[in-house]
C-alpha cells in the first residue's frame, strides 16, 4: 500500500503544482513547458497506480468490459505519454531557455515526430505495450542535445548567482528525464529500483522549484500578488524621495537667499520648485494611467504611416542611428494617441538598447485581415528570461532610475489588447530585438472596426 501511496502523492502534488503555474503564468512560455513537464511527472504516478494496481485488480475480479476496456486504454495512453512526451518537452524547454530559437512551429512539430512514429508503429494500445527500446534510443539523442544546451547556457553566464540558478534548473528537470532514459535501457530488477526512485527524485525537485519560486528565482517569474506591489511602491518611493529632496534643497536655498538679502536668485529656486512639482504630478499620472485596470480606446480612422513618420522624425537628432523605413500608407480604425505612445515606447527602448548607435528598421506587412508593424533594432538584445517577462508591470531591463518604471511594454500589451490586436517580441543576446504589433485590418475597406 505504501508503494501506491507514494505514486498517488506524486500524481496529486506534481499535477496540481504544474496546473497552478500553467494557469498563473500562462503568458510565460518557459513556465508553460516546465509546467507540462511537471504534470508529466505527476501522470507517471497515476500510470503506475493504474498499471500495477487497478488494472490487475479489475481483470482478476472479472469485472465488466465496460470497466476493463476503458481502464486498459487509459493506462495504455498514459504509458505512451509518460514514456515519450518528457523527452520532447525538455528539448523544447531548453531550446527556448537557451534562446536558440523563438516560438517556431516547424521546430516543435519536427521534435514531435518520434512520438507519432512511436504511437503508430511501436505501440499496441490494446496490449498496453510500448517499444521502450525504440523510445530509449531517440530519447537518448534528445537528452544529449538538451544536456548540451543546458551546459552551454550555464557556461556562458557571467554572473555567479545566475549561473547557480541555471544549474539548479538543469538539475531539477534533467535528472528525472535522465532516470527515465536509464529506466528504458534497463531490465529487472534494476528497472524496478529506478521506478521506486522516481517519487523521491520528483518530490525533491518539486521542493527545489518551491524554494526558487519563493526566492523569485524560478524562470524569471515573481509572485505577482506581493512582489509587484513591493517593486511598484519601491519605484514610486524612489522617485518621490528624489523629488522631495529637490524641494527641500530649493527651500533651503530660498531661506539662505532671504537671510542674505540675495533676492535675485529666489526666482530660479522657485522655478525649480515648480518644475519638480510638475515632474511629480507627471510621474503619478503616468503610473495611474498605465496600471489602471482597463483601457478604453477612442478609435478614429488614422493613417498608420503618418503616425510612424511622426514617431520616427525626432530620431533624426541621433547622428549615429540609421532609420530604415519599409511601409506605405494604410488606414486603420485605432486610438491614434495610444498607438503613438506604444510606438514611442518601443522606439525609445530601441535607441537605449543600441546606445544611440545602430540601425532601426521599421516595416509594415499587410495581409488579408491583419496589418503587422515590425520594428527591429541592432541593440544588445535580451536573454530568454528577460524576454519571457518583458510584458510584466514594473519589469525593466534598464538601470533603475526615476525615469524607468518598467511600464512601457506593459502599456504596449494593454493597448494592443484593447485594440483586439497582439504584441510580440523576439530577441537574443547581442542579436537585437524585434517587436511586432498586429492590428485587425480588412483589406480594401475603410471599415476596420
Amino acid at each position: 500500500m505504501f508503494f501506491y501511496a507514494e505514486f498517488l502523492l506524486l500524481f496529486f502534488s506534481l499535477t496540481s503544482v504544474g496546473a497552478y503555474f500553467m494557469l498563473k503564468y500562462k503568458a510565460n512560455r518557459l513556465v508553460l513547458w516546465a509546467s507540462v513537464l511537471m504534470m508529466c511527472g505527476g501522470l507517471v504516478g497515476l500510470q503506475v497506480v493504474l498499471e500495477k494496481g487497478w488494472l490487475p485488480y479489475v481483470v482478476e475480479q472479472q469485472m465488466s468490459s465496460i470497466i476493463i476496456i476503458p481502464s486498459l486504454l487509459l493506462t495504455s495512453l498514459l504509458n505512451l505519454a509518460v514514456n515519450t512526451i518528457p523527452y520532447y518537452v525538455i528539448a523544447v524547454f531548453y531550446f527556448l531557455y537557451n534562446g536558440v530559437v523563438q516560438q517556431q512551429r516547424w521546430l516543435f512539430l519536427s521534435l514531435s515526430l518520434p512520438i507519432w512514429v512511436t504511437l503508430i508503429f511501436q505501440t499496441d494500445l490494446l496490449e498496453n505495450r510500448v517499444n521502450t527500446g525504440f523510445v530509449a534510443l531517440w530519447g537518448l539523442v534528445y537528452l544529449v542535445v538538451t544536456v548540451y544546451l543546458a551546459v552551454r547556457f550555464i557556461v556562458r553566464e557571467q554572473d555567479d548567482k545566475q549561473r547557480l540558478i541555471h544549474t539548479s534548473i538543469a538539475l531539477i528537470f534533467l535528472i528525472p528525464v535522465a532516470i527515465l532514459n536509464m529506466y528504458h535501457f534497463s531490465v529487472a530488477p534494476f528497472s524496478d529500483q529506478l521506478l521506486s526512485m522516481i517519487p523521491y527524485v520528483s518530490i525533491a525537485g518539486l521542493l527545489a522549484v518551491a524554494f526558487l519560486y519563493f526566492r523569485d528565482a524560478f524562470l524569471g517569474v515573481t509572485r505577482k500578488s506581493m512582489h509587484t506591489v513591493h517593486v511598484g511602491t519601491g519605484l514610486i518611493h524612489h522617485s518621490l524621495k528624489n523629488a522631495i529632496g529637490k524641494i527641500k534643497l530649493n527651500a533651503l536655498n530660498i531661506r539662505k537667499n532671504v537671510q542674505n538679502g540675495d533676492y535675485a536668485q529666489i526666482d530660479t529656486h522657485v522655478d525649480n520648485l515648480l518644475k519638480t512639482h510638475e515632474a511629480m504630478i507627471a510621474t503619478m499620472s503616468t503610473i495611474s494611467h498605465v496600471v489602471s485596470s482597463k483601457i478604453e480606446p477612442r478609435k478614429e480612422y488614422a493613417n498608420l504611416a503618418d503616425i510612424l513618420d511622426e514617431v520616427l522624425e525626432p530620431l533624426g537628432a541621433y547622428q549615429d542611428i540609421q532609420v530604415v523605413k519599409h511601409y506605405a500608407p494604410i488606414t486603420l480604425f485605432i486610438d491614434r494617441m495610444l498607438v503613438m505612445e506604444c510606438l514611442q515606447n518601443i522606439c525609445n527602448n530601441a535607441v537605449e538598447a543600441m546606445k544611440e548607435r545602430g540601425t532601426l528598421q521599421v516595416g509594415l506587412e499587410v495581409g488579408r485581415n491583419k496589418a503587422k508593424v515590425i520594428i527591429r533594432d541592432t541593440g544588445q538584445g535580451m536573454n530568454s528570461l528577460q524576454l519571457q517577462n518583458i510584458f510584466e508591470p514594473f519589469y525593466s531591463t534598464k538601470h533603475r532610475s526615476g525615469k524607468h518604471f518598467g511600464l512601457g511594454m506593459y502599456q504596449v500589451k494593454k493597448v494592443m489588447g484593447a485594440h483586439r490586436g497582439k504584441a510580440e517580441v523576439k530577441s537574443a543576446p547581442n542579436a537585437g530585438t524585434t517587436v511586432m504589433l498586429t492590428f485587425q485590418y480588412k483589406k480594401g475597406s475603410e471599415n476596420n472596426e
